[in-house]
């Protein structure tokens, strides 16, 4: 019976969402299908999206265009933000940013810029095409890289669960980039300041978080908001707020994780100084 549901629940989310009509079968057509190969979509508005077969990137498409997980999030912004700066660590294959493009859009907030940071090669290269389908690549640069505390590099992990789910190793003197966010940001908030500017970042790194707020001293006071996708085993709730407790400002924590969540989303609002 509850899978049942959850077919169903799934088959009357994907009726409502934004694939065009002819699309929304092919989406559900397609999900018993094997890779390699391709498959491209239609979202309303004319925008298109390339998909991997067989892959996690149709699980990431019914996490954000589907389930809708960030669209809470996304409407707790204030309208009076105006210019938007977008900050996607764990870009992925590019979903999330052309996600949160739209819904501010649809809002009269206007994207200035994108800096989609994404380690994996494969995921990368996708990113940079989902980017130019979309219309967005003139306004992104995208940053094949890590995001941490400090300067270095590091090997991808595989976690056993796909292309969405590549985590950062140890650090060591080789391998893949690992850019500070402090950096990213300050770099961001120094193009940014003509325009007055609003920096949003969306951080979904696979554990990788548990470095970056263990030092948000450094960085706390470049971002306004952040849609956070927190992986527990690495940083525990009370570790979160914990170093939001810690931090020089207040913290305006949105979003409620359900008890012993592995996964837990947040909207978190940067505030006063104490």
């Amino acid at each position: 019976m509850n899978r049942l549901y959850s077919v169903v629940r799934k088959l009357c989310l994907i009726a409502v969402s934004d694939l065009v009509t002819i699309d929304k079968l092919r989406y559900v057509l397609n999900a018993a299908r094997s890779g390699p190969g391709l498959c491209t979509y239609q979202l309303r508005g004319g925008v298109s999206i390339a998909l991997r077969i067989g892959t996690t990137d149709s699980k990431v498409f019914d996490e954000i265009f589907i389930e809708r997980a960030y669209a809470r999030f996304i409407a707790v912004l204030p309208d009076h933000l105006g210019r938007v700066t977008l900050i996607d660590l764990g870009a992925n294959i590019g979903l999330s940013a052309l996600y949160i493009a739209k819904e501010l859009e649809a809002r009269a907030l206007e994207i200035g810029q994108i800096i989609a940071v994404e380690p994996d090669p494969d995921n990368f290269r996708l990113l940079s095409e989902n980017l130019r389908r979309s219309g967005l690549a003139a306004l992104t640069t995208a940053i094949p890289a890590f995001v941490g505390a400090e300067r270095s590099f590091a090997e991808q992990c595989d976690s056993g669960n796909g292309a969405w789910g590549m985590r950062m190793g140890a650090l060591s003197n080789a391998g893949i980039p690992v850019l500070p966010l402090a950096e990213i940001a300050g770099a961001a908030k120094t193009c940014s300041a003509k325009t007055n500017a609003t920096l949003v970042l969306k951080c979904d790194i696979e554990g990788g978080e548990r470095q970056l707020f263990l030092h948000i001293r450094d960085w706390e006071h470049l971002i306004r908001y952040i849609v956070l996708e927190l992986h527990t085993e690495f940083l525990s709730v009370e570790e979160l707020f914990a170093c939001l407790e810690s931090s020089g400002y207040r913290w305006i924590v949105h979003g409620t994780p359900p008890a012993g969540a592995s996964i837990a989303l947040f909207l978190l609002e940067r505030g006063e100084q104490p």
